[in-house]
């Protein structure tokens, strides 16, 4: 609903890619166990996430740290290695304004250091 009503929010977009991350990342008795919790299987796909995320870059390129750390993530989950080093090396030499940003920088680095 918060897209509908604002469709150009980075944040917002951030925050739906995030989840919807989150729940493609789900191991099968999380989703069991979401299951049981609500009565329905929380559902959603990595691709669904990029499309998110991409859309948060587009309306406030370099917004946010997060923003290019989950793409960046999200590409490795797509077998997408080269787009997501591109994404990891920005987070890598984006300019830390605050812990978050910080925290950001230090796990694309140990991501960058595995692939």
């Amino acid at each position: 609903r918060a897209t509908e009503l604002n469709p150009n929010d980075a944040t917002t977009l951030y925050m739906l890619g995030n989840w919807c991350f989150s729940v493609a990342d789900l191991s099968w008795y999380q989703k069991k166990i979401a299951h049981a919790i609500f009565g329905v299987d929380p559902t959603s796909s990595y691709e669904e996430a990029l499309q998110y995320f991409e859309a948060a870059e587009k309306v406030d390129p370099m917004f946010y740290s997060y923003n290019l750390l989950y793409l960046g993530k999200t590409y490795l989950k797509l077998q997408k290695k080269d787009d997501a080093i591109r994404y990891l090396k920005m987070v890598v030499e984006f300019p830390a304004k605050n812990d978050e940003d910080h925290k950001a920088k230090l796990e694309a680095t140990k991501i960058l250091g595995t692939i």
